[in-house]
């Protein structure tokens, strides 16, 4: 999907990076915004498309990092503007286990038919990924009676308690935030390219570890 047609595609600096308005900008974060919201970037933006970032001064900038969902779907798609805008001149949310509407039901019906699998398959939609990995953990428990969950090594799962406790990078993301969930045990990831006895016995040893560790 891609972004808007109307956004320059040319790069260009017309200021120091950052420049005077992104300087004023970042001042006002430091009084108004907590100081655990980290950015990478010291420039502000204003609009994107394209592969490209323009700021509030004008520079218009390569974006090599992109953002979570632009990753799939492009800033600003022309699709996704017109689906919202649709969308929030009929109703925002009316909290669907209070008053149900469709549209959820065909988000459902749709992941149904993108899930491999010939069985049956129901979904519930949350706010963000660390939600949708807490209510993961919570099913399982429920439907299985047990405790335990087993992460990968180096993955990251969220910022709510569990979700840190499940995700292996210490720094930042739990540096002092314990004490956090037990029962989650880190097995190896599948990783050919840097596996020590190379790629082909890769898919096997890592398993091994997850089935030993699972019957132990």
């Amino acid at each position: 999907m891609m972004s808007s047609s109307a956004i320059p595609t040319a790069r260009k600096l017309v200021t120091d990076i950052p420049g005077p308005r992104s300087l004023a900008a970042q001042r006002r974060r430091l009084d108004a915004v907590a100081g655990g919201v980290g950015s990478v970037l010291p420039v502000f933006v204003r609009e994107a498309g394209a592969g490209l970032l323009h700021d509030v001064d004008g520079n218009c900038l390569i974006d090599l990092g992109s953002g979570i969902a632009v990753t799939s779907v492009g800033n600003a798609a022309p699709e996704v503007a017109a689906a919202v805008r649709e969308q929030v001149t009929r109703f925002t949310h009316t909290c669907f286990m209070v008053t149900p509407y469709e549209s959820y039901v065909e988000v459902c019906e749709e992941l149904a038919d993108l899930t491999p699998g010939t069985h049956a398959k129901r979904s519930a939609l949350f706010n963000s990924g660390a939600e949708a990995v807490e209510n993961a953990v919570k099913i399982t428990r429920h439907a299985t009676g047990r405790q335990a969950v087993v992460v990968f090594d180096h993955a990251y799962h969220g910022r709510t308690n569990l979700t840190m406790a499940l995700t292996a990078k210490n720094m930042p993301y739990k540096q002092g935030f314990g004490p956090f969930a037990s029962e989650i045990y880190r097995v190896p990831m599948a990783y050919p390219l840097r596996w020590p006895d190379g790629p082909d016995a890769c898919r096997a040893e890592a398993l091994s570890v997850v089935k030993s560790l699972i019957h132990a």
